[in-house]
């Protein structure tokens, strides 16, 4: 949450955790020490408060506080308890915002940015945290999340643990509800991203206003500038369907603009040349998960009508980070021979990264033979190189003299998958050429490996000799 805090705030703020930490504690007062508490402690104590301002009378961020002093600044733990307290004491008066007091709170502030891939050196950054308080936080979760996955425990289970029950019922309970959510429910992963950019846009949004804005930029992807997508979001439901952009909706117009300035300095959202609206790769990862249900029901419906045209319009039509996921989609929910129609007509249509992800698909398909003989003389080494590979899952050793003549490809990707996928194959007509690459000292050293790996599976499965 950004709040806007005056600069008479932060110096009377400082000035009062000096007064506590110098004159009631009767701190030190060498020249060293002085430097230290004004130049290091108050300002790291300043930022924190700043950062949790809504959290200071919450017991679990007075133990955070209690944490940084011991262990980040060296007070002795018989002091920590009190001292935290006379510091959060004059906090509370002068920051003055509403107070949320649920024990788990700070905890799940920290997870929420942790799922959002943030490191923890930047998660202690934001909120002000002890890195090695979050370092442990993330530790005790990992023993839970193993606990109950060898076990399948429940909460009680886990409290039974002797090595869990030291976290304490509240931290325990809170770590086993989100290792189970996050396993087990429906894009809680993607809901509490989003939840992490309201926070920071700091606007009074749900969660599903930002989905139904996203949808709308994805459907209209390059296509929209600003003026043209409040037209477009008057029609949406939610907090945007009332009165944008018309007589009498400055203030929802006003926050809409706000919400759009905020998502494109978060790199949420982004312009295009022409000044038209687009999804970022991070946003488009995000609202993926919710847009497929609607387009994977227009997909099927394509293809239970025979509509091969318009299977491929649904498909080329999607930002490519939601591509990504529909196409996963349809090796879930589609036959293989439904799902190779769809997904062949759209190779070579979109951009070389997703022709990858679709060979690296084609490999669970046997009938992609024939296409990814093809792709073995494509001009791109990298998508010679992961046909090979596909080749070799899928078994079918009608590619074993081309594989073989790609052991002398120029790339040395494209010969170590060669040499790989012979080896899969147990193409024994392959052995005398793998043996000449494996033994030739002027070879990349992961090629040879490769081709002694091949060997190796060949005479496993043949149960003859080649190597000398």
């Amino acid at each position: 949450m950004k709040w806007d805090w005056t600069k008479h705030d932060l110096n009377s703020l400082k000035e009062s955790l000096a007064a506590v930490l110098l004159e009631e504690w009767g701190g030190p007062r060498s020249p060293l020490a002085l430097k230290y508490i004004n130049e290091t402690i108050i300002p790291d104590l300043v930022n924190c408060f700043c950062n949790n301002a809504d959290l200071l009378t919450n017991s679990t961020f007075a133990e955070i506080i209690q944490w940084k002093l011991k262990n980040q600044f060296a007070n002795p733990s018989a002091v920590v308890v009190d001292l935290a307290q006379d510091l959060l004491i004059p906090a509370q008066k002068i920051l003055n915002r509403p107070q949320i007091m649920d024990p788990k709170e700070p905890w799940r502030r920290i997870f929420r940015l942790w799922i959002g891939d943030e490191s923890l050196p930047n998660i202690a950054e934001r909120t002000g945290y002890p890195l090695d308080y979050l370092d442990l936080l993330v530790l005790r979760l990992k023993k839970v999340k193993a606990f109950t996955a060898n076990t399948r425990a429940s909460l009680l289970e886990c409290q039974q643990n002797s090595e869990l029950r030291e976290f304490g019922f509240a931290q325990l309970s809170f770590f086993y509800q989100f290792h189970t959510a996050v396993a087990g429910e429906p894009l809680y992963k993607e809901h509490l991203k989003l939840e992490q950019i309201i926070w920071d846009l700091g606007m009074p949004l749900q969660v599903q206003d930002l989905v139904t804005l996203l949808e709308i930029i994805h459907t209209h992807e390059g296509q929209l500038d600003e003026d043209s997508l409040i037209s477009a979001m008057g029609e949406a439901a939610g907090i945007w369907g009332y009165g944008m952009g018309a007589s009498g909706g400055d203030q929802r117009g006003n926050l809409f603009s706000c919400v759009i300035d905020g998502l494109i300095s978060l790199h949420y959202i982004q312009k295009n040349k022409a000044g038209n609206l687009t999804l970022s790769e991070k946003s488009a990862q995000t609202i993926a998960g919710y847009l497929l249900p609607k387009l994977g029901e227009q997909l099927k419906r394509a293809i239970s009508i025979h509509d091969v045209d318009l299977s491929k319009r649904i498909l080329l039509n999607q930002n490519q980070e939601v591509l990504i996921r529909l196409i996963d989609w349809t090796l879930r929910e589609l036959n293989k021979e439904q799902a190779l129609e769809v997904l062949s007509s759209i190779y070579q249509k979109i951009s070389r990264r997703v022709d990858i992800y679709l060979l690296k698909v084609f490999a669970n398909f046997p009938l992609a033979f024939d296409l990814l003989m093809k792709c073995l003389g494509d001009n791109d080494s990298l998508i010679r190189a992961r046909s090979c590979e596909a080749l070799g899952r899928i078994g079918n050793k009608g590619a074993v003299f081309s594989l073989i003549q790609l052991l002398r490809d120029p790339v040395v990707g494209v010969r170590e998958m060669a040499a790989q996928a012979l080896g899969e194959l147990g193409a024994i007509v392959a052995a005398k050429e793998l043996l000449r690459v494996a033994e030739d000292y002027g070879e990349s050293i992961n090629v040879r490996e490769r081709a002694r790996g091949a060997v190796r599976k060949i005479e496993s499965r043949s149960g003859e000799g080649f190597s000398t």
